[in-house]
């Protein structure tokens, strides 16, 4: 006894194989579908079929085309109209002698139409199965197509992003990096997809502390953005938590008790804080701290359209000369608004932007466009009120996988 396994697309193809390969003579034993790996656009399901033949010698029968799949007979209401010649049976005994399984290697009437009918809806399912694939695919198409003029798996990248709420050039600009790096959508492309995004959202990483004085760290952006609150964070996680040593520098003399508030929290923390209330106290300022790791300079709000504060602004920053400017922004604040604010604060020299409000918001679309379109690395991203719990080290994974799961809400 010779067995086998077939696999195929479908069940016609395995059949004709099995007859190529064994003969018209062979039993089919057992058959079972092959399902399509997850995630694999271009896969589908196969047929995989055992059969078998036993080459000792077979009954003599009379010459005549076996039932197949591409000769199945005609049907009527009795059943088959051309009786069939007859052919082994689809169960096998292995302990029973050849001379008597002549009776039972024959398949009746009945059992031909019943095996015949099995295979007819076998490829039935296989086709309802390819018309659900293309269906889904067809559907996505139609509701991105007119946006992005994608079609298929790319469509339905395309609409991800276009859910997350990134602007649709920034998603069509995206979509087509990720088809130039690869021939067509396989097994891998949801990990080259997220590789895509992770490129266009570039971050600074931590901060790194000079040999040869503070690192000075100086904190701007739009009144309301949580400049201060941010700052607390920092200066609580480096000197607590990373036994740094940290002094604050605030310039933030406008607000009502703004003083008040960041000397409460530096009396609490137990690190140095020094007022300046114009440009020619930085120098000053800045001795006192000579010793430290880090200095935190807090700034007050300033509208990106007011020209006379964005100049005040300015005069200070050239004064106090810091490593690294950090453009705090609100993740709840519209995209053309987070533009305007970029656009102005670059010239101010900002290198760095930090987002915060994370949790305030149900898309974070408008944080990535402005990474990606800034050119300037996130820092750090914050989401909550708690000192100095609620803030984190901005990673592109990690945001990029915050972004996906918020695009279904």
């Amino acid at each position: 006894m010779r067995i086998k396994k077939f696999t195929a697309a479908s069940m016609k193809e395995a059949l004709l194989e099995i007859k190529q390969d064994l003969g018209e003579e062979a039993m089919i034993l057992n058959t079972r579908k092959i399902p399509k790996k997850m995630f694999a656009f271009g896969d589908q399901n196969t047929i995989e079929v055992t059969a078998a033949i036993d080459e000792r010698g077979l009954p003599t029968a009379k010459p005549m085309s076996p039932i197949t799949m591409q000769n199945p007979g005609t049907y009527t209401q009795k059943g088959l109209k051309r009786k069939p010649e007859p052919v082994q049976s689809t169960t096998m005994v292995a302990e029973e002698p050849l001379e008597e399984q002549k009776d039972s290697a024959l398949l009746p009437d009945e059992e031909v139409g019943k095996l015949t009918q099995r295979f007819q809806i076998q490829e039935l399912r296989e086709d309802l199965s390819k018309m659900r694939v293309l269906l889904a695919s067809i559907l996505a198409t139609g509701e991105t197509a007119a946006a992005g003029g994608f079609a298929g798996p790319w469509a339905i990248l395309y609409k991800r992003l276009a859910d997350s709420e990134i602007r649709l050039d920034i998603a069509t600009d995206l979509v087509n990096k990720l088809k130039n790096t690869t021939e067509s959508p396989d097994r891998d492309i949801n990990k080259k997809f997220i590789s895509v995004l992770c490129e266009s959202f570039p971050v600074s990483g931590p901060f790194r502390l000079k040999n040869d004085g503070p690192l000075l760290v100086t904190m701007v952006g739009p009144t309301g953005s949580g400049k201060t609150t941010t700052i607390a964070k920092l200066a609580s996680y480096y000197n607590l938590n990373r036994g740094k040593s940290v002094s604050l520098i605030t310039a933030d003399t406008y607000r009502l008790a703004a003083i008040e508030q960041i000397r409460s929290f530096a009396e609490i923390v137990d690190i140095g804080l020094q007022v300046i209330f114009a440009p020619d106290e930085v120098e000053e300022a800045l001795e006192s701290c000579g010793n430290d790791d880090i200095v935190f300079i807090d700034t007050a709000g300033r509208s990106p359209n007011n020209k006379d504060h964005m100049q005040d602004l300015e005069r200070l920053l050239n004064h106090l000369n810091p490593h690294e400017v950090h453009l705090v922004l609100s993740a709840t604040t519209k995209d053309s608004d987070l533009k305007v604010a970029v656009k102005r604060y670059k010239e101010l020299k900002a290198n760095r932007l930090l987002f915060t409000k994370l949790d305030e918001t149900t898309h974070l679309g408008n944080v990535f466009n402005t990474v990606s379109e800034s050119g300037l690395p996130a820092s750090y991203c914050t989401f909550g009120q708690s000192v100095p719990d609620d803030i984190e080290l901005a990673q592109s994974g990690r945001f990029i996988q915050k972004l996906l799961e918020r695009s279904s809400i």
